[in-house]
């Protein structure tokens, strides 16, 4: 792999690169905004938490969010069958 064409904005690589990047932040924007939506249905005492609290869920959502939507990236690609 050449870095040259890795870091050149018009080279294919780096073309499908930011591609998948945005799929992965697309997902784990829906996946914490999902998350929080159910979070607020689930457990209505969410609204008398203490701040370092929200502050700690807030933390465990984005960070979990963030590995689960990189999980599900790396099964659909190993597992993606080329058309």
């Amino acid at each position: 792999m050449d870095w040259d064409e890795i870091l050149n904005p018009l080279s294919p690589l780096y073309q499908d690169a930011m591609y998948e990047q945005q799929q992965l932040v697309s997902m784990q924007d829906g996946l914490i905004d999902a998350t929080k939506k159910m979070i607020e249905t689930v457990y209505p005492q969410l609204y008398h938490l203490e701040s370092e609290g929200y502050k700690e869920l807030e933390s465990v959502i984005i960070t979990e969010c963030v590995k689960f939507s990189c999980k599900i990236n790396e099964v659909i690609n190993r597992y993606h069958i080329n058309e």
